[in-house]
């Protein structure tokens, strides 16, 4: 974007959300809460001098910034952020990788991409030179090398790789002694790629959707893989990155069967520096030859492999020339918003070989969320072998995450013998399990599905259509609508820390109710109507209660108005906080958050004006009081599903 004028120099607001990675709604939110000031304001449009976006970084960098703190999601890490989980925990060199980043953070040194590279060929000449056992001082490695006092053979090609100027590299050596550190060989740790990625510019790889896999789940996917027999397979990771997953293999097999790509030509580097030392190469053409820097979604690679692995980008951002080769190339990009992780998953499973395996960590997401439907269905069209649900894997990252194992076959999809692992169960699937591309369910082993199957049949009825679903308000900024004292002008306002099942604590917050001064609001005849369920939104846990006092909400609290003709909303809300709706919901979905497609697919049993006045009868008690009475609750609602409540 350009600007006439004076104003040329300065950043728009969409200059700014590209360079933070963040929407540029966000950034005009920013301006608007007062958390950034615009440096000059033109026509309604704001623009920010350089230096106060520099400042801006700096104080991300600093940790003193609760600016992007909120954003909950892999997509964000920002300033000196160090991967602590990548290597084994027992490393050496992750206190010298974690001081040596903290240092560069504090004294403020800001890195180019040169200069980066040659901090990790200083790491790699050492690191050779105790691998190949040479014997010389490792202190000033890189100075040594360039002054040509010692040679590292085939390997020089690759160091050679990395410094774009011997002249320019002698003099960094020279000024920046201080952050050139000692680092001490580890068998099988990508002691390269932490340095890489630690350095790197955080906020920029952000927008690649490149986060490097702990090597501990990388480990987990290597014990899955049966090697036996391998001899003649070939494997392949096609966003290896430095090639962690690479680095894990079996030392038995051989580096002709092996294969990587990566669209950062650094990490392409350093993956064939690891190669080299994992598997003592004897001849570097293999490197080059094996591990290719092209663009795997749009290149053509001429290779089927028996195996492909890796950690594919979430969340890339694609410039729209990109994303109209994709859409033209991948069922799965054909949408508004393409998912960098399914058109991999697409592309991947066209470059295995019949009966060939692809193990890749993913987001939970893609089981459930409807955007992924289209490669669900893809997937369909193979067979899953294997699942692990892994939780939270990426430190500070709220990003429940999977492995899952697919196999490229041409036989109709099936279930049995499918192995799932998650933190409580780990089980094979023996009987056939009806698996559609609404959903990917399976955390149910066969007893739990065939519950499952019951709780569906018989008459049940649905809330989908027959409902109002409503957000909570969201206030844009709670510090300054929201506060714990009464006034004459204010009233309670409900969050969702202060629901229980059924049952609404003692609120401890008040706003003023001025639906123009916020973000987002609900109409408000949803918030004044006579009786309305609030729900918990940010939970595992189901939790529904009753309200007829017309309150507010917050967004971490949302109103459902169920609309069932004779059907009692007590009733309803009695069958939503059931141990029943519960095991829907943690089979179905799995999820930390309660959606309103959650909601409208639990079935409701359709049963008589009796026996719902009785269900009606002890909810009511349990408002009044009576918590003894939830077990009784209970044990009526299974009987509705047909069900013995310790079978759940």
């Amino acid at each position: 974007m350009t600007h006439s004028g004076e104003n040329k120099n300065l950043l728009s607001v969409k200059m700014l959300s590209e360079k933070l990675s963040v929407s540029e709604a966000t950034v005009k939110n920013w301006i608007k809460l007062n958390k950034i000031s615009p440096s000059k304001t033109e026509k309604s449009q704001a623009y920010f001098t350089q230096e106060y976006f520099d400042n801006l970084i700096r104080e991300l960098n600093s940790k003193k910034s609760n600016l992007l703190k909120s954003r909950r999601n892999k997509k964000y890490i920002s300033g000196s952020f160090f991967y602590k989980d990548y290597l084994s925990k027992n490393s050496k060199n992750l206190k010298i990788i974690s001081d040596l980043s903290d240092c560069i953070a504090e004294k403020n040194i800001k890195l180019t991409k040169t200069q980066i590279k040659l901090i990790v060929a200083d790491c790699a000449v050492q690191l050779l030179l105790q691998n190949q056992k040479i014997k010389t001082n490792t202190k000033n490695s890189l100075k040594k090398y360039l002054e040509k006092e010692f040679s590292l053979g085939i390997y020089d090609e690759l160091i050679n790789d990395l410094i774009e100027n011997p002249n320019t590299a002698l003099k960094f050596c020279d000024t920046h002694g201080e952050i050139l550190k000692n680092y001490i060989y580890e068998k099988n740790e990508d002691i390269l790629g932490l340095l890489y990625i630690s350095l790197s510019n955080l906020n920029r790889r952000k927008a690649t959707g490149a986060y490097y896999t702990p090597t501990k789940i990388v480990k987990k996917i290597i014990n899955e893989i049966d090697f036996k027999d391998f001899a003649d397979k070939t494997i392949f990771d096609p966003c290896c990155g430095a090639g962690n997953f690479l680095l894990q293999l079996p030392a038995k097999l051989n580096i002709e069967q092996i294969f990587g790509n990566d669209i950062d030509q650094t990490a392409i580097i350093i993956t064939r520096l690891n190669m080299a030392m994992k598997f003592r190469i004897k001849d570097t053409k293999i490197l080059y030859k094996n591990f290719t820097n092209k663009n795997y979604l749009i290149d053509d690679f001429d290779k089927k492999f028996d195996l492909i692995i890796g950690n594919p980008p979430w969340g890339a951002e694609f410039e729209q020339v990109t994303a109209d080769k994709l859409q033209k190339k991948y069922i799965c990009a054909k949408c508004k918003n393409i998912e960098s992780y399914d058109v991999f998953i697409e592309k991947s499973l066209s470059c295995l070989n019949q009966e060939g395996d692809l193990f890749f960590v993913l987001p939970e997401a893609v089981l459930t969320v409807k955007n992924h439907e289209n490669i669900r269905k893809i997937i369909l069209n193979n067979s899953v072998k294997y699942i692990e649900y892994l939780g939270n894997m990426f430190n500070k990252v709220q990003c429940p995450s999977i492995i899952l194992g697919i196999k490229h076959t041409k036989t109709p999809f099936s279930c049995v013998g499918m192995k799932v692992k998650n933190k409580t169960q780990n089980f094979v699937i023996k009987k056939e399990h009806e698996i559609t591309p609404d959903a990917f369910n399976f955390l149910m082993d066969d007893e739990q599905y065939s519950i499952y199957k019951k709780i569906f049949s018989g008459e049940k009825i649905y809330l989908k259509d027959k409902a109002i679903f409503a957000l909570g308000i969201v206030t844009g900024n709670n510090k300054k609508y929201i506060t714990d004292k009464k006034t004459d002008s204010n009233e309670v306002v409900i969050k969702g820390s202060d629901l229980t099942k059924f049952k609404i604590n003692s609120a401890k917050n008040y706003i003023e109710y001025k639906p123009n001064n916020f973000q987002q609001v609900a109409p408000t005849e949803i918030y004044r109507a006579k009786e309305k369920l609030f729900y918990k939104f940010i939970s595992k846990k189901l939790v529904f209660a009753y309200d007829d006092k017309k309150r507010l909400s917050l967004n971490s609290c949302n109103i459902l108005i169920p609309q069932i003709k004779g059907m009692n909303i007590k009733y309803i809300m009695a069958i939503l906080n059931s141990k029943t709706a519960q095991f829907v919901f943690e089979k179905k979905y799995n999820s930390v958050k309660v959606l309103r497609s959650h909601i409208e697919e639990i079935p409701i049993p359709i049963c008589d004006e009796k026996t719902q006045n009785e269900i009606v009868k002890i909810v009511d008690e349990i408002l009044s009081g009576r918590d003894k009475n939830y077990e009784i609750l209970e044990e009526k609602i299974c009987k509705l599903y047909g069900l013995n409540n310790k079978n759940l």
